[in-house]
């Protein structure tokens, strides 16, 4: 039997860095209100975090650069809709190559018109890659996405943000070799901190 547990610690840990714009946030006066385009688009970057848990897995992936590109559309000055792709690259080691991704649908609310803080929530697919150049371990299962962040412009249209994203899939993977199942019931887990760059 399989017994899948999520990392709370590091769980924990990525909330309160998420909730840190928040606070700041709130010190903060109000923006120009959101203007521009109804579409919009927008770039991240920063450090990010990977986790397979299975009971043939070791867990903790490491820490390694993580991508992040937005794109949606604006249904009002407090609420933003669209997708968010977000790519984990774990780099080589013994010559083997990691890599997690997530895809998700997300809406990005903030709770004043024209306020800097937002939160964000939605769901989409996880999924991770190991490969050897012979051989292919991989996973992916179904997902939450939580973050936040703290938008200041920096002109009209644009704007960069700090803020962390917590894309969770605590069950439903199968870990794959070569395409066949070997495992059940695999848990992921990619969060991610960095700033982003977004056009209104």
């Amino acid at each position: 039997m399989v017994h899948v547990t999520m990392p709370l610690r590091l769980i924990r840990g990525v909330l309160a860095g998420a909730a840190l714009p928040a606070l700041l946030a709130g010190s903060l006066a109000a923006q120009e209100p959101r203007t521009g385009d109804a579409l919009w688009f927008g770039l991240g970057l920063g450090p990010g975090v990977a986790r397979v848990q299975c009971d043939i897995c070791r867990a903790d992936r490491g820490t390694a650069v993580t991508g992040e590109v937005r794109l949606g559309g604006r249904l009002s000055r407090k609420v933003l809709i669209g997708a968010d792709v977000i790519l984990w690259a774990g780099g080589s080691q013994s010559g083997v190559r990691e890599s997690m991704w997530g895809l998700g649908a997300v809406g990005y609310f903030f709770p004043r018109p024209g306020g800097s803080w937002y939160w964000k929530t939605g769901f989409g697919l996880l999924s991770w890659h190991s490969v050897d150049g012979h051989d292919e371990l991989s996973a992916g299962a179904p997902g939450l996405v939580l973050g936040t962040g703290w938008e200041f412009r920096v002109a009209r249209r644009y704007t960069l943000a700090p803020y962390a994203t917590l894309f969770i899939a605590p069950v439903g993977g199968d870990i794959k070799f070569n395409g066949s199942t070997i495992q059940k019931n695999a848990g992921l887990l990619l969060g991610h901190f960095g700033v982003s760059f977004t056009r209104h």
